[in-house]
């Protein structure tokens, strides 16, 4: 069965089974990008550079992971579940009572990764720090967080979510692949933020680009964080060869977010460095990546990010 097949039928048989319906935000972030996209790519691409097939048991727990991540931060954001609920659901599911919809299908998820990851620990442990994260991201609803704060909740809240992903295969990430795992996670979770401003600024959240008065030493920053994970990448005892593909697909997402931060040195600069982002309408907010223009410079982007160090 593929997995857009086994996707399709799992979301239905939840719904059938708990009697409650996926949001659309919640379907298209599964479908689009968790479910089908990011787990299978980041774990695919684990175990490419390790020379190891992915098993079939591996994509059905990426995939399961890819549906557990949005109703997980749901939970959180919409539902405002208190932090002890939501460790009790995610250390111990079995014993967990459930009322909500979402309750109910993390609750399922999670107690068959716990039954079914071979490296338990270390998946409790990203587990973990992922909850932590979510407690420390509440600080990011004030206006009076300083830079440096800023900075260190971003990187964290990237790396924590790209290293649980590694959990969950058959194999746990060692000490070095760690670094290289909490740089990817950092670059990814900025760019994130980078095509979110709209939703953040709407939302009341903080973020280094809702935040940036200066793009370009963002990008400069960007640029210098990119070539030491290139450079942490190239120092791994894995094959050259091995080695290339993985840059390229790690800096596959960074070259979009480059792009994203090209549009926001050209919004600074006709709109200046102290706008209220509050009064610009969406459309003027939204990063439009299928522009042919935006395309072609993320092709770019994608040619020379890997070769940087």
């Amino acid at each position: 069965v593929s997995q857009s097949r086994y996707l399709v039928d799992y979301l239905s048989e939840l719904e059938n089974k708990y009697q409650g319906k996926f949001s659309e935000e919640q379907l298209f972030k599964i479908n689009q990008y968790y479910g089908l996209l990011i787990g299978p790519i980041l774990c695919g691409s684990y175990r490419m550079l390790y020379d190891q097939g992915f098993s079939v048991e591996e994509r059905k727990r990426a995939t399961l992971f890819g549906i557990l991540t949005p109703l997980g931060d749901d939970l959180f954001d919409v539902h405002h579940l208190p932090i002890e609920k939501i460790s009790a659901l995610t250390f111990e599911p079995d014993q967990y009572q459930a009322k909500l919809f979402a309750e109910n299908v993390v609750k399922e998820i999670q107690s068959a990764l716990l039954h079914e990851v071979p490296h338990k620990e270390a998946y409790i442990k990203a587990s973990k720090d992922v909850l932590d994260l979510q407690v420390a991201t509440t600080a990011q609803t004030s206006p009076d967080i300083e830079k440096n704060q800023l900075l260190e909740i971003t990187y964290r809240k990237g790396a924590v979510s790209v290293i649980i992903y590694h959990q969950i295969l058959s194999t746990a990430a060692d000490e070095q692949m760690m670094k290289v795992l909490e740089e990817v996670g950092g670059l990814y979770q900025l760019g994130n933020d980078l095509f979110d401003v709209y939703k953040d600024t709407r939302d009341g959240i903080y973020t280094i680009p809702n935040t940036c008065k200066d793009f370009k030493e963002l990008k400069t920053v960007f640029v210098s964080k990119v070539k030491y994970m290139n450079r942490l990448i190239n120092a791994l005892p894995y094959s050259n060869n091995r080695k290339e593909k993985f840059k390229i697909i790690m800096n596959s997402i960074n070259a979009r977010s480059m792009v994203a931060i090209d549009e926001w040195i050209a919004f600074q600069k006709k709109y200046g460095a102290n706008v209220n982002l509050k009064s610009f309408d969406r459309k003027a907010l939204i990063i439009d990546m299928e522009r042919p223009s935006l395309f072609i410079k993320w092709l770019y982007y994608m040619w020379k990010l890997p070769r940087l160090i």
